[in-house]
C-alpha cells in the first residue's frame, strides 16, 4: 500500500487487550473509524476530565523509555508501536480510546495491532491526503547518534545500531515504505538487557514486562527459548520505533531518512525541529490519486493474506 493519496480510516471498530509494559495493568484499547481530517486522536476513558490528545510531535511530553504524548495533566505513553501500525498501513484517521495511561505492549511488536487493523479493513475517505515533501536536507546529531532526512520521490529508512552486547553488536536495515516491507518490520519485538529489567523494576517500571512481550538478553546470550524472529530483529525493532515516532509529523512524508543509533529522544527532537522550520525544509503536497477499483476496503483476506505467511 505504501503512502496513500487519499485519507483513510478503518472500516470497523477493533479492540486490543493486554498489559501496560510499565504500569503492569490490564489495558483495554479500542480503535474506531474517524472522519477525514481527524488525524489520530487518543481519548482516556479512565479520566473524565481528560481532553482528547492529538498524536503530534508538538504534544510529546516525555521520551523516557517510550514516547508519551499529553495535553494538560492527561497523557498516554508507549504509543510508538500502535503509531507505527497506523503509519505502515497508511491509516491517517482513527479514534483511540483506552482505560489507562499506557498503550498495551501486546507481544512487544506491532504485529498484533497490524493483524487486527487489517482484518477490520482500511477504508479510503473522499479527501486528499496531505504529504510532506522534503525539499532540503535536515540533520540532528548528538555525539555519535544522528538522524538525517534528504529529498526523495519515495519514503526510505536506512537505520543502523551499535550495542556493546555480543548478541546484538552492529546491525543495519534498509527499508523502502510498502505494506509488505512494513509487515516484516512490524514483527520485530522490543528488547533489553536483564540488568536493565532488574533496574527498572526496582524503580517501579516494567511491571508488565516478561519474556512474552520482549526479547531479553544477558551477558551469556538470549533468554527467550523461542529465539529471534529474524537475524536483524534488533535493528528492525529500532526501525519500527522510528517509524512510529516519525508518524508524529502529522502526515506521511516523501524523503530518505538515515539514522544511526536511533532513540525516542533524538527522534522527538528531530520531528519538532523539522516542523518548527517547516517553511525551509518541507512542502505540503497533495497527489492526484491513482485509479483504483470501486471496492476500497482492504482486508487481510482480500489483499494481504500472503504477506502474513511468514508470521504464523
Amino acid at each position: 500500500m505504501g503512502i496513500m493519496t487519499k485519507q483513510t480510516s478503518i472500516q470497523s471498530k477493533v479492540r486490543f487487550t493486554g498489559k501496560g509494559l510499565h504500569c503492569g495493568r490490564i489495558v483495554h484499547l479500542d480503535v474506531l473509524p474517524a472522519k477525514a481530517d481527524t488525524g489520530i486522536v487518543f481519548h482516556r476513558n479512565d479520566d473524565p476530565a481528560a481532553e482528547p490528545i492529538q498524536a503530534h510531535a508538538f504534544n510529546i511530553t516525555s521520551t523516557a523509555l517510550s514516547t508519551t504524548i499529553g495535553l494538560g495533566p492527561s497523557s498516554v505513553s508507549t504509543i510508538e508501536h500502535l503509531m507505527a501500525a497506523f503509519a505502515g498501513l497508511g491509516i491517517s484517521n482513527a479514534i483511540v480510546r483506552l482505560n489507562a495511561p499506557e498503550v498495551p505492549i501486546m507481544d512487544g511488536s506491532s504485529k498484533p495491532f497490524v493483524k487486527k487493523l487489517m482484518t477490520a479493513g482500511i477504508r479510503e475517505l473522499d479527501k486528499a491526503q496531505k504529504i510532506w515533501k522534503v525539499i532540503k536536507p535536515f540533520e540532528i546529531r548528538e555525539g555519535d547518534q544522528f538522524i538525517r532526512i534528504e529529498p526523495s520521490r519515495r519514503q526510505r529508512y536506512q537505520c543502523s545500531i551499535d550495542f556493546p552486547f555480543h548478541m546484538i553488536g552492529k546491525q543495519s536495515v534498509d527499508y523502502w515504505a510498502s505494506t509488505e516491507n512494513f509487515i516484516r518490520v512490524a514483527n520485530a519485538r522490543t528488547f533489553c538487557h536483564i540488568k536493565d529489567v532488574n533496574m527498572m523494576k526496582e524503580q517501579g517500571l516494567a511491571l508488565g514486562g516478561s519474556l512474552e512481550n520482549a526479547i531479553v538478553i544477558s551477558d551469556d546470550g538470549l533468554l527467550n527459548a523461542e529465539g529471534l524472529r529474524s537475524q536483524e530483529e534488533f535493528a528492525e525493532h529500532k526501525l519500527l520505533d522510528l517509524i512510529g515516532d516519525m508518524a508524529l509529523l502529522g502526515a506521511p512524508f516523501l524523503g530518505d531518512v538515515k539514522v544511526h543509533k536511533p532513540g525516542h529522544a533524538l527522534t522527538a527532537k528531530f520531528t519538532k525541529a523539522l516542523l518548527e522550520n517547516e517553511s525551509e525544509y518541507l512542502e505540503a503536497m497533495f497527489i492526484s490519486p491513482f485509479v483504483r477499483p470501486k471496492e476500497h476496503v482492504s482486508t487481510a483476506s482480500q489483499v494481504f493474506r500472503p504477506a502474513w505467511a511468514n508470521l504464523g
